[in-house]
């Protein structure tokens, strides 16, 4: 119940959220939009900040919302020595509002909303040092992520982003800059329950003049890197990741701060799938380089809500796999898996539209689907036998998955007797969540694991 009412709210939190914040734009004095090393990927598919190269189904919508706060993260420009893990001079509270959306197979988009909530900088550090003079929204970023090539295990893409400065006065772009594009290639693969990502790629700035008053010169172009590490917890429906990210400067340049002109930053959170559309994220970093904007201590929380797919093209009901298995959402098509004559030995999967949300009891319009795999069944030669798989995702616990699995499996078995095959040579076996054929990790993959196989020998 407490679930449901979170999900309901959600959208108004956000759209209360976007009417106070996005309005104002932030005013800096010696630190800029780059405070914001922190930055939560768009799609809430699998890592925190580091891109993995699989995309949202068309028609899918996520939406994000993230606070984190940082420690010791405003840089001093006379004396190097106040800032210590355990002496805190400086601390910011930022949040970033996130959207993506499927657009097309291997293609996504999305928008970002990151603000500046509030700021506590020691007044009594008498020294040149950078801060807010007016919270708000920092940027506006707009992104789309392209997958050149993969499946359910590993994949290759690019993404491409754009940053505007909202920031008046932002001495690391200076008067009159221009827009900051970010290109990275992104990649990622699965061993189990293991996962890696790698992003790396190039922000290319427009800089401007150099704020009078102010000792420092707009930042130029920027070299950009992060790696990602997961291990996910079926039991819990719990993903643990580790993330590292950093970036430096494509040429060298004078720096008056006590930080370098290079960052790199060291994250490790978690990430709680409460239901199958809704995740929880939680986490904690600290700074690898003392670098522009790295903070002593980082800890973060947000919230993942996808619903959809708000569009979709006609799928099949059933894939035809043969003896291979099923390796992205996008292999269930609209080609008929009927087609053709019959092999000696073939093997069908059911996309997750077959019953009703956690239940047993069939879809009505899923019997018109099994007829058509009845009727293909009894062409000639006809069939020796047939074996029905129930296949959960992780989400529930192991006793309840086998069970509802098994059920689920007995269900299409009755049907399909009663539509007119031989009792006996089809049996129905539950598996519960013990062969997932994708991440259960994020909702896509879950949604690939929740199916149904039909294995066929004629």
């Amino acid at each position: 119940m407490i679930i449901m009412k979170i999900q309901r709210l959600f959208p108004v939190l956000i759209l209360a959220f976007s009417g106070l914040v996005l309005p104002f734009s932030a005013f800096a004095n010696v630190v800029g939009a780059d405070t914001q090393n922190f930055n939560p990927t768009n799609d809430g598919l699998d890592f925190v900040t580091v891109h993995s190269s699989e995309t949202l189904t068309p028609g899918l919508l996520n939406m994000g919302f993230f606070l984190n706060y940082a420690v010791n993260s405003l840089p001093n420009y006379e004396d190097a020595g106040t800032q210590k893990r355990t002496n805190f001079r400086d601390s910011l509270i930022s949040s970033d509002l996130n959207f993506a959306f499927g657009i097309r197979r291997g293609w996504e988009a999305g928008l970002s909303f990151p603000a500046v909530l509030s700021q506590k900088v020691d007044s009594d550090v008498d020294t040149f040092r950078g801060y807010y003079s007016q919270t708000g929204l920092t940027e506006l970023r707009a992104m789309t992520k392209a997958r050149f090539w993969g499946d359910a295990d590993k994949g290759f893409g690019a993404v491409l982003s754009v940053n505007i400065n909202q920031i008046g006065d932002n001495p690391f772009l200076g008067t009159g800059a221009g827009p900051t594009f970010n290109f990275e290639l992104v990649g990622d693969k699965s061993f189990g329950k293991f996962a890696v990502g790698l992003n790396a790629g190039i922000r290319l700035r427009d800089p401007g003049e150099k704020l009078p008053g102010i000792p420092i010169q707009p930042f130029g172009n920027q070299y950009i890197a992060s790696t990602a590490a997961s291990y996910l917890i079926p039991s819990w429906d719990t993903k643990v990741i580790a993330e590292i990210f950093a970036s430096w400067p494509a040429k060298s340049r004078e720096f008056v701060s006590d930080r370098d002109d290079q960052t790199a930053e060291f994250l490790l959170g978690m990430k709680h799938d409460i239901n199958r559309s809704l995740a929880f994220h939680a986490g904690a970093g600290t700074e690898v380089i003392h670098g522009t904007s790295s903070p002593d201590w980082r800890v973060y929380t947000g919230i993942n809500w996808v619903i959809g797919p708000l569009f979709s093209r006609p799928n099949e009901v059933f894939v035809r796999v043969k003896d291979q298995p099923l390796r992205s959402l996008e292999d269930l098509s609209s080609a008929d898996p009927f087609a053709g004559q019959p092999e000696m030995a073939e093997a069908f999967i059911a996309r997750d539209v077959l019953f009703e949300f956690n239940k047993d009891t069939l879809n009505p319009k899923a019997i018109v689907s099994l007829k058509r795999l009845v009727d293909y069944l009894r062409r000639p030669p006809g069939f020796k036998s047939l074996v029905i798989e129930g296949h959960t995702d992780s989400v529930g616990s192991v006793i309840y998955n086998l069970d509802l699995s098994q059920r689920r499996a007995d269900s299409v078995r009755r049907a399909m007797v009663e539509l007119g095959l031989p009792a006996a040579r089809v049996r129905g076996i539950g598996y519960g969540a013990s062969r997932p054929i994708a991440d259960n990790g994020n909702f896509q993959g879950r949604q690939l694991n929740r199916r149904v196989e039909f294995k066929v020998k004629r």
